[in-house]
């Protein structure tokens, strides 16, 4: 794995605790965002807007990864976490609507860098057969977020402020910058730049031509839109029919948090018994159901966290077994074919996030469920037009 493998461990462990602000970030305005709004004395959709940027930085992952072929990946770790330091740090002291949309973008932007980074320098020094085991633990940083950055940000800000998060973010990302630059390896040999673009755009230009890519592309751009479009709006939709405190929403999200732990357990164990494609037909039909039933069930707070539970167990179950399917759809182009899965979602989630503000500020809940339930059903219709000619294909 590396000479030093205890030194190896610590490192691993610090850039997990680092993925967790990150995640923090990215994920904080969505339960919180009447809060915001109120701080900023702006519209809830101003809020939902900045989410929407934030996602947008997504698309650019796939550059961050060409940038740290150039540079090399503990340059770009590092510049990533000093952006996220003053991004953060800047949004905690300038309590201004336009500081705090910047601020926001360049923390999104700096996990697009960090997070390809991170991933290829374990490529790097980690044998293939515990790659996925070291990668795996890092992940570990995404439901953690919910589970317990999201509810300790909801007793903070319910405390003190909603600039206070930030603070502790900023803080925090400053030790780790200087962890890392003290314990991170240096890299090996890296690809020339001019090669790694032009393959970048060769491969992308490849897979498009590819029927079952475009069909998972779609699927997946849908299913990010549904799921964003809903998840922008929740944090407002309990505050408000339900009277729940900042606390109360935050811990509130711990239920979300082992919904997406509980659902990436389902793919490990069922979703290749069942197949994957299989699996996947499955998981978006619950979830369609899930995102009709919603309405229904808001007549009284045990019921919607069920069902709140139930989307985001579907859904995570569905997209984590996606990607699976995804890596083998063009196994000579397995990085490229991902890059693109993670750049439409990123699409997706833009498009949600910007609809989702704006639906529920003019019209309310019913219209979100029925447009987040009827995107999930085009998801469906995207995989079979994409598969249905591939009958042989049950992976």
């Amino acid at each position: 794995m590396t000479p030093h493998p205890k030194k190896f461990a610590g490192f691993i462990t610090v850039t997990t605790f680092t993925k967790l602000l990150f995640n923090i970030t990215r994920r904080l305005l969505y339960p919180f965002a009447p809060a915001f709004a109120r701080g900023l004395n702006v519209e809830l959709s101003a809020i939902t807007s900045i989410i929407a940027i934030n996602q947008a930085t997504a698309l650019l992952g796939p550059v961050g990864a060409s940038f740290a072929d150039k540079y090399g990946y503990r340059i770009l770790m590092l510049f990533s976490l000093g952006m996220l330091t003053i991004g953060a740090l800047a949004a905690g002291l300038i309590p201004v609507y336009s500081v705090l949309v910047i601020c926001l973008f360049l923390a999104g932007l700096a996990k697009s860098i960090f997070d390809p980074s991170l991933q290829a320098f374990i490529g790097n020094f980690v044998p293939f057969e515990k790659r996925g085991q070291i990668i795996g633990i890092t992940e570990l940083s995404w439901a953690g977020s919910t589970l317990f950055g999201i509810p300790l940000a909801g007793l903070v800000i319910e405390r003190f402020s909603w600039q206070t998060p930030f603070l502790i973010i900023g803080g925090l990302s400053l030790v780790c910058f200087f962890i890392i630059l003290t314990i991170m390896p240096k890299d090996k040999n890296k690809a020339k730049p001019s090669e790694s673009k032009a393959r970048m755009m060769t491969n992308w230009k490849i897979i498009i031509k590819n029927r079952k890519v475009l069909g998972i592309l779609s699927f997946v751009f849908f299913m990010s839109l549904a799921n964003d479009n809903l998840f922008v709006i929740y944090g407002a939709w309990l505050e408000q029919s339900y009277n729940l405190s900042l606390a109360a929403i935050g811990f509130g999200t711990i239920l979300i948090g082992l919904s997406e732990v509980l659902g990436e357990g389902c793919t490990v164990f069922f979703s290749d018994r069942i197949g994957l494609k299989k699996s996947i037909i499955i998981g978006i039909s619950l979830c369609m159901g899930a995102y009709f039933l919603l309405p229904a069930l808001d007549a009284g707070l045990a019921y919607v966290l069920a069902g709140l539970f139930l989307v985001f167990l579907t859904f995570e179950f569905t997209i984590v077994t996606s990607m699976s399917l995804t890596t083998e759809l063009v196994p000579e182009l397995r990085a490229s074919t991902m890059s693109a899965f993670f750049a439409i979602a990123g699409i997706g989630r833009v498009a949600g996030a910007f609809l989702g503000g704006i639906i529920w500020s003019n019209f309310g809940l019913l219209p979100i469920c029925l447009i987040s339930g009827f995107c999930t059903f085009a998801a469906l219709i995207s995989i079979l037009i994409g598969f249905y000619q591939n009958k042989s294909i049950m992976y």
